[in-house]
C-alpha cells in the first residue's frame, strides 16, 4: 500500500511540474506585449497653403494655413501643405500611433481629407501653378474640423509607417476640403504663439537592444622539463720517492652530474565577448475602428493569432489535470 501511494505521489509531482513549466513559458511568450513606449512631438519643417485666385502667390510666411473654398466656387479653392522631418525616430522603431494636429481659428466646421504628397516642395517657392501633386486615390484621413479654439486631429499612422519603411518618400501631406462650400484656417509655424503651431505627435516602441557580456577564463598550464648534464674530469698525479726511486701515480676521475629542472607556467587568459542583439519586433495589438476612408481592420485576425497559443496551452493543462485526477483515483 505504501509503495502504491509513493507511485501516485510521484505522478502528482511530475504533472504539477509540467503544468508549472507550461505556465511560465506562456508568460515569457506574452511578455513583449508589455514593452514601454516613447512619445515625440515633431513640428513642421515647411508649412503653407496655395490659393486658386492667386495662382502665382506664395504664402510661405503666412501665420495661417487655409483649407477649403470661397462661396463654393472651385476657382477660389485653398489647399494646405505640411512637411515633417522624421530623422529623430530611431531606425527599426515600431510606430504605435501618429496624429497630425492643427489649431483651428475659425468657427467653420468642414470635412478635411489628408493626402500623401508625391513630389518635393519648399514653402518659400510653392504656389498654385507649381504646387506638388498628391495622391487623391487614397485618403489617409477624413476628419471634420472642430471650430474655433479646438485641435483638428487626423490619424496618419499608416502614412508615417510607409515613410519610415521606405515605401514612399517623405514629401509631407496635403489638406484639402473638396466638398466644402467654405474654408477653414489654422495657425501655422510662423505664428508668434508656439503653443498653437502644427505638430505631429508620434508614439513608438524603440528597437529592443539587449547587450550580453560573456567573460570566459582559460587557464593554460605549461610544464617544461630541462635536463642538464655536467661532466667534470679530474686528474690527480702523485709522486712518491723511495730510496732513490721515484714512483709517479696518475689518477683520473670523471664526475658526471645530471640536473633536471621542471618549470610549470600557468597562463590565465580572460576573453570578454559582447553580443548585441537589436531590432526585436514587437507585435502590438490594438483595436481600430475606422469610420472613413479606405482603411481596413484586421483586428479579429490579430486577436485570433494572439489567443491561439493561450488556447493550446489551456488544452494541454486540462489534459494534464485529467491525467492527474485519473492517477489520484487509482
Amino acid at each position: 500500500m505504501d509503495k502504491l501511494k509513493m507511485i501516485k505521489w510521484k505522478r502528482v509531482t511530475l504533472l504539477s511540474f509540467v503544468v508549472f513549466c507550461l505556465l511560465i513559458g506562456l508568460l515569457v511568450n506574452l511578455s513583449p506585449l508589455a514593452a514601454s513606449t516613447s512619445t515625440i512631438t515633431i513640428y513642421p519643417s515647411d508649412d503653407t497653403y496655395v490659393c486658386a485666385d492667386d495662382a502665382t502667390g506664395n504664402y510661405g510666411n503666412s501665420s495661417r494655413l487655409k483649407v477649403g473654398k470661397n462661396n463654393g466656387d472651385d476657382q477660389y479653392e485653398k489647399i494646405a501643405y505640411l512637411k515633417f522631418d522624421l530623422s529623430s525616430i530611431p531606425d527599426g522603431a515600431v510606430i504605435i500611433s501618429a496624429t497630425l494636429k492643427l489649431y483651428d481659428e475659425t468657427s467653420v466646421s468642414i470635412n478635411i481629407k489628408v493626402y500623401r504628397v508625391a513630389e518635393d516642395w519648399s514653402e518659400s517657392d510653392i504656389n498654385w501653378n507649381n504646387k506638388p501633386s498628391f495622391d487623391e486615390s487614397y485618403t489617409y484621413a477624413s476628419v471634420n474640423s472642430g471650430g474655433s479654439g479646438s485641435w483638428f486631429e487626423a490619424d496618419i499612422t499608416e502614412l508615417v509607417e510607409e515613410w519610415l519603411n521606405g515605401t514612399y518618400n517623405n514629401y509631407g501631406v496635403a489638406l484639402r476640403a473638396p466638398s466644402s462650400n467654405a474654408y477653414d484656417q489654422f495657425y501655422s509655424k510662423e505664428d508668434s504663439d508656439s503653443s498653437k503651431h502644427p505638430r505631429l505627435v508620434i508614439e513608438y516602441v524603440e528597437p529592443n537592444t539587449v547587450t550580453q557580456t560573456i567573460t570566459e577564463t582559460q587557464t593554460v598550464t605549461e610544464t617544461q622539463m630541462i635536463t642538464e648534464t655536467q661532466t667534470e674530469t679530474q686528474t690527480v698525479t702523485e709522486t712518491t720517492t723511495i730510496a732513490n726511486t721515484t714512483i709517479t701515480e696518475t689518477t683520473t676521475q670523471t664526475v658526471s652530474e645530471t640536473i633536471t629542472t621542471t618549470q610549470t607556467i600557468n597562463n590565465t587568459v580572460y576573453s570578454t565577448v559582447t553580443t548585441t542583439v537589436a531590432n526585436t519586433t514587437y507585435t502590438i495589438y490594438e483595436t481600430i475602428s475606422p469610420a472613413y476612408g479606405n482603411q481596413t481592420t484586421n483586428y479579429y485576425v490579430d486577436l485570433t493569432n494572439q489567443l491561439m497559443p493561450l488556447i493550446m496551452v489551456i488544452g494541454v493543462i486540462c489534459t494534464m489535470l485529467s491525467l492527474l485526477l485519473s492517477a489520484t483515483k487509482r
